[in-house]
């Protein structure tokens, strides 16, 4: 974004505010910068691991809250996403904060972990035929061999600092042209702070990405999508809440932030 955000909306909210007036307040808030808001979104066209599973298809009851969608060119969107999925009898939701841009070219498919990430939750595929890096403080870094070059070219240890912030740490996912990146924790978007990393964060990944020619890589044959594979639910360090599955357990999911940092 060219202009300071406006975060007065936000700065109206007081302790112990509930769903309903941080909805407000986004919505205030987004009005304010420009941007569009959806309160609750139940059919996203998006890839990305957080979005479809390995086959291409929408996760279980995939949805997302309190989207805003800034202009510009590119338009960034950032929300927070919800889907479910099942453990025997059991039915388990798996909330995420996210932040999504379509890159100028294309460009090859690449999957990033941070270690700060990881440490709160695994994303829920993993490439099943890629070269797997390992960059900075333990980033795991999924690339076809092809595209090995480009990416390192792309991690610097700036943009990996970046993304591996032990306070609100990001995943990295670049598919079918689009940037994704990935919270393990749903966003507190009531938090001004939360929306000023969040923007930055992308606007510094999209440049890096954007000042390193894939050109070569693509040519040579390194594809924009990676085959993947679910992993397995239980472990992994993975925290779920257990719901019955329905339209009311994502919209609740979704109606619920976490604060990331102390109001």
């Amino acid at each position: 974004m060219a202009k300071p955000l406006d975060v007065a909306p936000l700065l109206q909210l007081r302790d112990g505010y509930d769903d309903s007036e941080e909805t407000e307040a986004v919505r205030l808030f987004a009005e304010a910068n420009g941007a569009q808001f959806w309160p609750l979104v139940l059919d996203q066209p998006l890839p990305g691991v957080v979005f479809r599973d390995p086959a291409g298809r929408p996760r279980q009851m995939q949805g997302a809250g309190r989207i805003v969608r800034f202009p510009g060119d590119p338009e960034i969107e950032i929300a927070n996403s919800a889907f479910q999925y099942a453990i025997e009898l059991n039915v388990m939701s798996s909330a995420w904060g996210y932040a999504a841009v379509r890159l100028s070219r294309p460009a090859p498919a690449l999957l990033v972990e941070t270690a700060s990430a990881r440490a709160i939750r695994l994303l829920p595929s993993t490439p099943t035929a890629a070269e797997t890096l390992t960059l900075g403080n333990g980033t795991e870094v999924h690339v076809d061999a092809r595209a090995a070059d480009w990416a390192r070219g792309i991690l610097r240890s700036d943009v990996l600092d970046l993304l591996d912030d032990a306070e609100l740490p990001f995943d990295l996912e670049i598919v079918e042209g689009w940037l994704f990146l990935y919270s393990p924790r749903q966003l507190a978007v009531g938090d001004p702070r939360v929306w000023r990393r969040a923007l930055g964060v992308v606007a510094a990944v999209r440049e890096a990405i954007e000042e390193t020619d894939g050109t070569d890589a693509m040519a040579s044959g390194a594809p924009q999508v990676l085959p993947m594979k679910d992993r397995p639910w239980k472990g992994g360090g993975r925290r779920a809440l257990v719901l019955y599955g329905s339209v009311a357990a994502v919209v609740a999911i979704l109606g619920v932030g976490i604060a990331l940092f102390a109001r």
